[in-house]
């Protein structure tokens, strides 16, 4: 087997050269054997490659045997055990005022929506190559510190047999459960094509989260998934930079409002392909 790829084998073809299917047939041989056993050291950069840029080749068998090996630069960020891996959202930032929820309005208000810190990245097309990006993201998200209802130590002292104690107690539960189905904040990834016209939302990636109503309602802490594939030929991504970020919005019921206080993401995660056709 041969240990170099051969210039013979793998000789440059003019435009309109008559091409068989023998010689085909070759190429992808002697490719296929060069990729399968035939690669050692001496043929990678000392210290260029490490287990981290390294795709996973797919093989095919019968009836056309052949390999699918990608290459890729891969860039990643890792931040663990530092207050750095958590990510504070608080009402003066990226918030928009809304009594009555309209998730059409909040979600075209774009100046409201604030880049998650740690879910974004630039992607870079080359030329007029058709390419396809596939972006996914998943991070942990929740409220905390909100106040309502009314304060156990306050039920108490009134008496929880008493007329008012009891009224108390029921408007409490009540003013809980309702807050508990407020919207808090949106998610979304977004796409800027640096062609001036601002990032644009990808409407199919919308996520929610509520209100914790005062910490009682443990089960509003989300982990939410998103996922969008980009196309070059559609004009999602264009030639030169691409930015991609995955951006939340603060939802406030009112200025003074304090059912809903502090917005947490944890453990965020992006993944962007390129892959080029």
């Amino acid at each position: 087997m041969s240990t170099s790829f051969s210039s013979t084998v793998l000789s440059d073809v003019s435009y309109g050269q008559k091409i068989e299917a023998d010689n085909l047939r070759d190429r992808f041989d002697h490719l296929t054997k060069k990729v399968n056993g035939s690669i050692n050291k001496g043929d990678i950069l000392k210290g260029s490659l490490t287990t981290e840029h390294i795709f996973k080749p797919e093989f095919y068998g019968s009836p056309s045997p052949y390999i699918k090996g990608i290459s890729s630069d891969t860039f990643y960020r890792r931040r663990s055990g530092n207050k750095l891996d958590r990510y504070y959202r608080h009402e003066a930032t990226g918030s928009r005022t809304q009594d009555t929820v309209d998730i059409n309005e909040l979600a075209s208000d774009v100046t409201a929506w604030c880049p998650i810190e740690g879910l974004s990245t630039t992607v870079y097309l080359e030329n007029d190559r058709e390419a396809i990006c596939d972006v996914m993201t998943n991070f942990y998200c929740f409220e905390s510190g909100g106040k309502t209802g009314t304060a156990r130590k306050k039920i108490l002292e009134e008496g929880r047999t008493t007329g008012p104690g009891n009224e108390m107690e029921s408007k409490s539960g009540y003013n809980r459960a309702r807050t508990n189905t407020f919207i808090q904040a949106m998610y979304r990834i977004f796409v800027d094509t640096m062609d001036g016209s601002g990032p644009k939302g990808i409407t199919s990636t919308l996520a929610i989260s509520y209100g914790t109503a005062g910490g009682r309602y443990r089960y509003r802490r989300m982990n939410h998934s998103l996922h969008c594939t980009l196309f070059s030929s559609l004009g999602d991504i264009t030639r030169g930079e691409n930015k991609i970020s995955v951006r939340c919005v603060y939802r406030l019921i009112d200025p003074e409002d304090i059912m809903m206080r502090h917005l947490y993401i944890d453990q965020r995660n992006l993944v962007v392909d390129l892959k080029y056709r």
